[in-house]
């Protein structure tokens, strides 16, 4: 069972000692111990131990005070014959607040890729990609959000013939990061 380690705020690694690390593609309220509820990124980690063993973390990130609340197995270290049955325990944790995961594949990353994700990924003391703010709205002369402006007043036109009716405006979907772009394919490609 994971239970949260309030004297971990973060876990200290090297690519080398990395063999797994499973993060979310969402970001879901979630209640925080301590905290009210709110978004946060999560991401399974597991490290390979001098002595053989593995040690499996999850980390939840709150990205708004650049917190991080980890969670330890009540078994710090375990053997190999026990790490998977541990490692679906976590993922486990993790989608039953809401998280969708995406298995990045480290072991499978080039050497240069792996070092640039442990130096984002906040368990290991990096810093996530900002989110770019979506564009303000375009607004009119008077301040009025641009969409919600009535269209202008053109004066009728005596000989010109009826322009055709228009096409509803489709609706605009969120845009997302790279990060995010990859890790949706990763999933789609899953099916």
């Amino acid at each position: 069972m994971f239970h949260p380690e309030p004297s971990l705020t973060w876990v200290p690694a090297t690519r080398e000692q990395v063999v797994a690390i499973i993060e979310s593609i969402n970001q879901p309220q979630v209640s925080v111990p301590g905290k009210p509820p709110q978004t946060v990124t999560g991401h399974l980690c597991a490290l390979r131990n001098a002595n053989g063993t593995f040690s499996i973390y999850v980390a939840l990130h709150v990205p708004r005070t650049g917190e991080n609340v980890v969670y330890v197995y009540e078994k710090r270290q375990v053997t190999l014959e026990e790490y998977r049955d541990i490692e679906i325990e976590g993922l486990q944790f993790l989608e039953s607040m809401g998280f969708m995961l995406d298995n990045l594949n480290f072991r499978n990353l080039s050497p240069e890729m792996q070092e640039k994700t442990v130096r984002r990924i906040p368990l290991f003391g990096g810093r996530p990609e900002p989110v770019a703010p979506a564009p303000a709205p375009a607004r009119t002369s008077m301040g009025i959000p641009a969409a919600a402006a009535p269209p202008p007043v053109a004066a009728p036109v005596a000989a010109a013939p009826a322009p055709p009716p228009a096409a509803p405006p489709a609706s605009a979907a969120p845009a997302l990061s790279p990060r995010e772009s990859a890790a949706l394919a990763r999933l789609l490609a899953a099916f």
